[in-house]
């Protein structure tokens, strides 16, 4: 037997059972690095593509099916272990979760871009099946919890597992080559982006700074108006605009852009509030800062995003032929990756295997260049996009360049920590 080794929150680590056996931290540590070489991957792929001139379609696709995915397989299941203070299923079966999920991601990328579809769509096939031990996993935990419930987090964290499983479906089908979805696609496609990117990878990080930011700043996860706002905002919002897009119907998705924008003001006003109440810490600031500067700042570009694609559809913008163009730069790169780069920032020393003397030195790496690496982040998101919005190649390149640095040099510095002796 494999033995497993519980993670109690706030505290450290449990020895286990026995020496050299596999324990949910190591599925936390694989899961990192996997998500980590997805965005180097992503990073890499963008810059040769962009030196070439061809599209960045597949680095944007590393990024959230590989990237993103696999931070959902791994964490989702162990926030819900950790808020419910139960042991995680099997450590074979976390594996296995994990493994579906990102192999299958890059089957499904490397299908479409490279092999061909018979390799995409097996991927989304294994993905789909990696999703579905990610549903369990989260949900088994909560069968018999010791801790309180926290309603929001669960719900958010598994309609974001439905939705991400509902866009992979709808994109195996394209690489199938269903008819009825081909011929739809002018309308679908936004479907797939809002269903996927606004829609689940937004949720899971919604779901996951409920828990994470009080934890990071040392503050209490408190109910308030602002978290309702946010939950009821995000919960709804982005299925509705998917459906609206899906029918090709403009008002409809205007609503479903509106409860969107509504659920991203709640998410920075929960994250303000939680900030204003934070912890009074005497040591490590700089390893702090970074996590708080990103995932503040993440929510942020996020509500902007929302808030141009809603005043595209309120102008008369069309629903059919609908697509995100720049305003992926903003939710790709100043949100999601950001909020995953804030995410690992702060869980890498706190999950992973190691005693405190590594856990110390895994902060002291992952704080290098505190200050300077969220400035040019977000600076990066902002010229990229003003240049991009502007078909200003000079100005695009130039932000685009600064985003490659920053967040290769976040991946990297990842890597370094997770090996760190």
């Amino acid at each position: 037997m494999i033995g497993i080794d519980p993670v109690p929150a706030g505290g450290p680590a449990v020895a286990p059972a026995f020496r050299g056996s596999l324990t949910e931290r190591h599925v936390l540590a694989l899961g990192l690095a996997m998500s980590g070489a997805f965005v180097l991957a992503a990073v890499m792929v963008g810059a040769i593509t962009a030196i070439g001139g061809g599209p960045t379609w597949a680095a944007i696709h590393l990024a959230l099916a590989g990237a993103a995915t696999t931070a959902i397989a791994t964490f989702v299941p162990h926030f819900a272990i950790t808020l419910a203070g139960t042991r995680p299923e099997p450590v074979v079966q976390r594996l296995a979760g994990l493994v579906l999920v990102a192999g299958g991601a890059s089957s499904a990328v490397l299908g479409v871009t490279l092999i061909g579809p018979g390799w995409a769509v097996g991927g989304a096939a294994a993905m789909i099946a990696g999703l579905g031990l990610t549903a369990w996993q989260t949900i088994a935990p909560l069968r018999n919890p010791l801790a309180r419930r926290h309603p929001i987090v669960t719900a958010s964290h598994l309609l974001a597992i439905a939705e991400m499983a509902a866009g992979v479906a709808l994109g195996g089908l394209v690489a199938l080559g269903a008819h009825p979805v081909l011929g739809a696609w002018p309308t679908l496609r936004a479907a797939h982006a809002w269903v996927t990117l606004v829609g689940a990878i937004s949720l899971a990080i919604f779901g996951t700074l409920v828990y994470l930011a009080p934890t990071i700043l040392g503050a209490r996860i408190r109910p308030s108006r602002w978290l309702v706002a946010g939950a009821l905002g995000m919960l709804a919002g982005p299925p509705v605009a998917s459906v609206g897009f899906g029918v090709g119907s403009a008002p409809i998705a205007a609503v479903g852009a509106a409860v969107t924008l509504i659920g991203s003001m709640g998410q920075i006003g929960y994250v303000v509030d939680v900030i204003r109440r934070r912890g009074p810490y005497a040591s490590e600031h700089d390893w702090r800062r970074v996590a708080v500067w990103h995932i503040a700042a993440g929510t942020g570009w996020f509500a902007l995003a929302v808030a141009v694609a809603l005043t595209e559809l309120v102008a008369g913008r069309p629903a059919v032929g609908w697509s995100l163009g720049p305003l992926a730069v903003p939710l790709v790169v100043g949100w999601m990756l950001q909020e995953l780069v804030g995410s690992w920032t702060h869980l890498a020393p706190s999950v992973t295997p190691g005693d405190a003397e590594r856990h110390a030195a895994q902060r002291r790496v992952l704080a290098s260049v505190s200050r300077l690496r969220p400035i040019a982040w977000n600076a990066g998101v902002a010229v990229t996009w003003a240049g991009v919005a502007m078909s200003t190649e000079s100005v695009a390149a130039a932000g685009a360049a600064t985003l490659g640095i920053v967040v290769a040099l976040s991946a990297v510095l990842l890597v370094r920590a997770l090996i760190v002796r």
